[in-house]
């Protein structure tokens, strides 16, 4: 049993003295002898450090140089006087059989002497061999046992330092015990010292204490450290496996936002999963690899202080972490989880998780409604984990400030927020953690935008919000004098359906002027159905609702009025580019309208409407929509008309205008509809003759057609024509001519 005295420190491979993998592995401070290996240290390493540390003192070189001579001479002598005793027994024994007898003389004397000699040495070997500590056994088996002969080495080396030198060993846990570290160096040092302590990861206490019982230590402690918080670099410590755990952690953090100037926060439940699935490990057993990142999770906070925990489920990378370039490994991740968001997006509950798969895919997913989804989780898990300092330190990067929705201005350079597409759900969590971050601005105006879908209840949100910004005046006029509380059911939604299209479809946007009350009358019944409940409303119940009554204030010459219905149905949220595009096209018509009934045109409002036609345009094409798409077409055509028909011939519109009806021709013509064809045609024939390009067969056509157009439509494509006409700019079609 070796009278040492071993402890095992846990926590506390920090106070290790070696900084870099060139370092010396041995050093000696004041009477301490610090010992720290690294991963791939080799024990010729080890021995050079020492010898460098132990210097030339003479003691050591009679040891190392005269001692060793001394020991060798005297072996060699020992071996050639067996030899010569072994030849000496030969020849003595064949006179004794083939000569006897015979007279002895001298020399035979001399020759029986060295017989009995190695007879009894022979004899005695085995006790000799056996002897205290082995020493006569081990000298000879350093003759032939290359380890032997490095223990002898090593204690030798270790024999200059005194026996009551305290020995700290760090790092030695990274081998198992069949490695040279245990088998020669820690044999030799418990050998030598009585008091070793040894520094190790906290998963790897009863390993090593079971090694230090195997060498029959008689005094093992085992002391867990404070954790002190201090500057701490060793990442030269970590093994191959936990270095490549090292740089995954890194992957799966903030660090992907390049954000220097914020905590880097790690998602751990993405770290194993990744850990699980992304890299592959040579491990067959499953459970064995969970439990070795985990093991490496309690490292990373104990040993090895590269994370800390600020708050539940938020871990942080310590300015301990140096971080490396992982450009590759993050593209390579980053396609991962771009095929995996919809698991991803149900398995994660962690906001930082979704934070980091968000900034990974965000760029390369082809269908932006996966990055919505994620970030409505991301919304939801903050609401959840109550981590709202989240949404100061990311949420408006990702999104930007929330948009004036009352402004019309603001709708283009907003199109395109995640405002505008998040659901009413997602939003309205949003406005609860706006406020409970301190962004009352924000949560009012995303507040405001919800408006429409419960005057009610965000009514008093509003109210709420602007009392906990001690704007009480403001607070008292966001109230409504009196709560319209309805009593009904919130209606289904194929019973809002059918009093849309009555109203809509059939009577008001064809202007049906026989069934223009019953259109009326079918509008207030869907507005009784739509504001005679409490509970929230279907956004797309709402712009249908107030696109028809805008349809409806046009017919009646209330342009302002419609104006204004139109832009409720701007400021009605998560709605798509479909009905947004097809508001702006109503719209345009309605400022056409405007122009068309000023007695002195001003161009300001014929480029208003032209302005929100193309808006409008584009936003149809952004969806792909065939259905409308000839009647937006025909609008910004008619649009860009009155301007031409009112100002010099702008070469640049005409071509505008070309492109636009050849168009919608083309698509008529395939979809084999009629609809708006009228207008399509007349559009064509005008501009082909400002062109002078050959329209004949544009008017031939035209006139087979003109028998199928309804009233409205054929007053509308009277009108553009007398407009080119009464200016003498366009040559005369006979057939419009005896129906004016």
């Amino acid at each position: 049993m070796k009278q040492n005295n071993c402890s095992i420190y846990v926590s506390k491979l920090c106070s290790s003295k070696r900084k870099r993998v060139e370092d010396s592995s041995i050093s000696k401070k004041n009477s301490d002898l610090y010992i720290t290996y690294c991963k791939n240290d080799t024990l010729d390493k080890i021995e050079s450090d020492i010898n460098s540390l132990v210097g030339s003192s003479a003691l050591y070189f009679f040891k190392k140089r005269f001692s060793s001579s001394l020991i060798s001479i005297i072996s060699v002598f020992v071996i050639l006087v067996a030899f010569l005793s072994a030849s000496i027994y030969e020849d003595f024994l064949k006179k004794v059989l083939f000569e006897m007898p015979f007279t002895w003389v001298l020399s035979d004397y001399i020759s029986l002497a060295f017989v009995l000699v190695f007879f009894l040495g022979l004899l005695i070997m085995p006790s000799i061999l056996d002897g205290e500590r082995n020493e006569f056994r081990n000298i000879l088996s350093s003759w032939f046992n290359k380890d032997i002969r490095r223990l002898k080495k090593l204690s030798l080396l270790l024999s200059n330092f005194d026996r009551k030198t305290t020995v700290h060993i760090y790092n030695f846990d990274l081998e198992d015990s069949t490695h040279w570290l245990w088998q020669i160096l820690v044999n030799r040092i418990l050998n030598r010292f009585y008091n070793v302590n040894f520094y190790v990861r906290n998963d790897k206490v009863q390993n090593i204490s079971n090694r230090l019982n195997a060498f029959e230590v008689l005094n093992i402690e085992i002391i867990k450290a404070e954790n002190i918080s201090r500057k701490c670099d060793i990442e030269i410590l970590l093994s191959q496996k936990e270095q490549k755990l090292y740089s995954l952690m890194q992957l799966c953090s903030t660090v992907i936002i390049k954000q220097r100037d914020k905590k880097s926060f790690i998602s751990l439940e993405l770290f194993e999963y990744c850990g699980k699935n992304f890299i592959k490990e040579e491990i067959d057993s499953k459970n064995q690899l969970i439990f070795g990142f985990q093991n490496f999770i309690n490292r990373s906070f104990d040993d090895f202080k590269l994370i800390a925990q600020e708050k539940s489920l938020q871990v942080y990378f310590t300015s301990n972490v140096t971080f490396k370039d992982l450009n590759e490994e993050e593209k390579r991740l980053a396609y991962y989880l771009r095929n995996h968001i919809e698991e991803f997006v149900t398995l994660f509950e962690n906001p930082i998780s979704l934070l980091v798969l968000y900034y990974y895919v965000k760029d390369i997913v082809l269908d932006k409604r996966r990055n919505i989804k994620i970030l409505e989780k991301f919304i939801c898990a903050i609401e959840q984990k109550q981590q709202y300092e989240l949404v100061d330190l990311y949420w408006f990067d990702i999104a930007g400030l929330m948009f004036d929705s009352k402004d019309l201005n603001t709708f283009e350079s907003s199109n395109n927020s995640y405002y505008r597409k998040l659901s009413i759900d997602a939003l309205n969590k949003l406005v609860f953690l706006f406020e409970r971050s301190g962004h009352f601005e924000q949560a009012i105006l995303l507040t405001q935008y919800l408006y429409e879908i419960n005057p009610n209840k965000y009514a008093v949100n509003i109210c709420s919000l602007y009392e906990r910004m001690g704007q009480f005046e403001k607070a008292y006029e966001s109230l409504p004098k009196t709560l319209n509380i309805g009593k009904n059911e919130k209606p289904s939604d194929i019973e809002v359906r059918y009093y849309q299209r009555k109203s809509a479809w059939i009577i008001i946007s064809q202007r049906n002027e026989e069934l223009k009350q019953e259109g009326i009358d079918s509008l207030n019944t869907l507005s009784n159905l739509l504001f005679s409940h409490n509970e929230d409303n279907n956004p797309l119940w709402l712009w249908h609702y107030y696109n028809i009554k805008a349809n409806l204030e046009e017919w009646n010459k209330n342009l302002e009025e419609a104006i204004k219905n139109y832009k409720k149905c701007l400021s009605i949220p998560t709605l798509g580019a479909f009905e947004y595009g097809g508001t702006f096209v109503n719209m345009a018509i309605t400022y056409r309208c405007k122009y068309i009934n000023q007695e002195i045109k001003k161009v300001a409002t014929i480029n208003k409407s032209i302005k929100l036609g193309r808006l409008g345009l584009l936003l149809k094409q952004s969806v792909g929509d065939r259905d409308e798409m000839p009647v937006v077409l025909h609008n910004l055509a008619l649009n860009i008309l009155y301007k031409i028909s009112n100002t010099s011939i702008d070469t640049s519109l005409c071509n505008e205008v070309l492109d636009l009806t050849q168009e919608a021709l083309q698509i008529l013509d395939k979809t084999k509809s009629i609809k708006r064809l009228g207008m399509v045609l007349i559009e064509n024939y005008i501009v082909k003759d400002l062109l002078k390009i050959s329209n004949k067969d544009i008017a031939l056509r035209l006139e087979v057609h003109l028998s199928t157009l309804g009233q409205s439509e054929l007053n509308e494509l009277l009108n553009i024509y007398k407009e080119f006409k009464k200016t003498n700019k366009i040559t005369s079609i006979e057939f419009l001519e005896k129906i004016l």
